[in-house]
């Protein structure tokens, strides 16, 4: 579920924030590629986050139209191969 994200530098918002296991899946829509702006701000604070011990799964429309690939990789990084 959405949360948000403790780190030295303040917190941020993630999409999708499974805590105990310390990944968040971030989606980026159209404004995240488009928008200068919008790019350096996720770079920065995804950066932040990464650097905070937390693995990032970045989610874009071609990935959310593939969800059996979603999946796995959402499970492989929460340690669920099963």
């Amino acid at each position: 579920m959405n949360g948000v994200i403790q780190t030295r530098s303040g917190p941020f918002h993630g999409d999708l924030v499974y805590r105990s296991a310390r990944v968040v899946v971030e989606y980026d829509g159209e404004q995240h590629r488009t928008d200068d702006r919008q790019f350096a701000i996720d770079v920065d604070r995804l950066d932040i986050i990464m650097a905070a011990g937390w693995r990032v799964i970045r989610v874009d429309k071609r990935l959310l139209a593939r969800p059996g690939k979603l999946i796995a990789r959402v499970r492989e990084a929460l340690g669920d191969v099963s």
